[in-house]
């Protein structure tokens, strides 16, 4: 119990200040309110409906020319996994509402935060045009 106070204070200072928190192997961290990252992968929430961002997210892995591009899409939840110079990247879509979807982004193996970022901006431009 002691473990989850702290947890969720250190978890409230990063919210502020936007850093990372490492609590054993566990990696959090915030920046401007906005991403979440966890563990590797870039996370953030969309306030847009599940379709729109599928078709963003899939036209982004385009634009960066991304090989071996494998998805998987079921009713709430869908996976873009491709190759983006030579680094996995995974895409995971979740519906949260009818009007918000969650995508979190991986790149590389232990996880790329500016690549990522990168990628969630090319999902957002998509989203804007």
């Amino acid at each position: 119990m002691k473990k989850i106070v702290l947890l969720i204070g250190l978890l409230s200072l990063t919210a502020l200040t936007g850093c990372a928190v490492v609590a054993g192997d566990t990696v959090m961290g915030y920046e401007s309110g906005r991403f979440v990252y966890h563990d590797g992968s870039l996370q953030s929430n969309y306030k847009v409906p599940f379709d729109q961002v599928w078709e963003a997210a899939n036209k982004a892995v385009k634009e960066l020319k991304a090989s071996d591009v494998q998805t998987d899409r079921k009713i709430e939840k869908g996976t873009i996994d491709a190759v983006v110079d030579e680094e996995k990247v995974k895409i995971t879509l979740e519906y949260v509402t009818r009007t918000e979807t969650s995508v979190s982004v991986r790149v590389g193996t232990a996880g790329s935060n500016v690549a990522a970022k990168y990628i969630h901006e090319k999902i957002e431009s998509n989203l804007r045009k």
